[in-house]
């Protein structure tokens, strides 16, 4: 049994990677930048260096932007933000560098994973975390347990179509609410409407002074997202929605609009059920909940 998971978190602009004990204590942080078009040998060197400052344990865990079903064969795929890394076997990577007992979730899926083991879930079964930041993810948990499908792919909610013939997408389809809910999709909105902005963060300072086109973008942003939970409430009957990631930094902006819609497009019950929060664990949830992943497999 491990008493201490070295728990990586891959994202497109940082690595962070810590030394988690098995009561989600972080023992040790560190962070560093992905390089631009990272290759597999570069992240490999930099998770041993970095690991090498974390001390001993007993497990890796590895939480990635890509795909991972629960027996997963380690080798990733669909990364639009690290697309040098596409067709990596992390798994067998890792197991030549550490030799210990090796687990990779879906980023996503491990930040449901930790809200529900220490953070604004754990006292619900049932919750689906809505992860907003450059893109949008998902992580799904039914009865305690995570939904990963059999493909890797359950929870990808950030490819739940809003618009039929709305905007291409980068997963190859149309009108995904990552194009209308994400980091990057508020960014844009506010660039349409004339305003002279670089992140979704000025949007919100934007809104905070009373700027009326980012209120508009923000109406957009969570009638869109309030679409998508109400569905999801439908079709899960969740007691909770956790939505994290950079973008609740602008919560009181879109919050309102997001559960008018649910109650609105809901069935009673499920929207009066499902409690919109916002997420307790900050940048650690993925780290916290790829190690808990980790504890549980061994």
């Amino acid at each position: 049994m491990a008493n201490v998971v070295l728990a990586a978190d891959l994202g497109g602009t940082n690595l962070r990677i810590a030394a988690v004990d098995s009561g989600g204590k972080i023992l040790h942080l560190t962070k560093r930048p992905v390089p631009k078009s990272v290759s597999p040998e570069q992240l490999i060197e930099l998770v041993r260096e970095m690991g090498a400052e974390c001390g001993s344990f007993d497990a890796v865990a590895f939480s990635a932007p890509a795909p991972a079903a629960k027996e997963f064969d380690g080798v990733l795929t669909k990364l639009p933000n690290l697309p040098s890394l596409v067709g990596m076997n992390l798994k067998a990577a890792l197991d030549n560098m550490f030799h210990l007992p090796v687990t990779i979730e879906n980023d996503a899926t491990a930040a449901g994973i930790g809200e529900d083991w220490i953070g604004a879930s754990q006292d619900v079964s049932t919750s689906v975390c809505v992860t907003l930041g450059t893109g949008i993810g998902g992580g799904i948990i039914i009865n305690g347990e995570p939904l990963r499908g059999l493909d890797g792919t359950g929870g990808e909610v950030g490819h739940i179509c809003v618009e039929p013939d709305g905007r291409p997408c980068g997963c190859g389809s149309h009108g995904c609410i990552e194009q209308y809910a994400s980091g990057t999709a508020i960014e844009r909105m506010a660039s349409e409407a004339g305003m002279n902005v670089t992140t979704a963060a000025q949007v919100y300072e934007a809104w905070s002074t009373g700027d009326k086109q980012a209120k508009a973008v923000f109406n957009t942003m969570g009638r869109y997202l309030g679409i998508m939970l109400a569905g999801l409430a439908n079709t899960l009957n969740p007691e909770m929605f956790v939505i994290c990631g950079g973008v609740t930094q602008g919560w009181d902006a879109f919050a309102p609009r997001v559960e008018a819609e649910i109650l609105g497009r809901a069935y009673p019950a499920a929207a009066a059920r499902a409690k919109l929060v916002r997420g307790t664990l900050g940048d650690n949830a993925g780290l916290l909940g790829a190690a808990r992943s980790a504890f549980q497999r061994q």
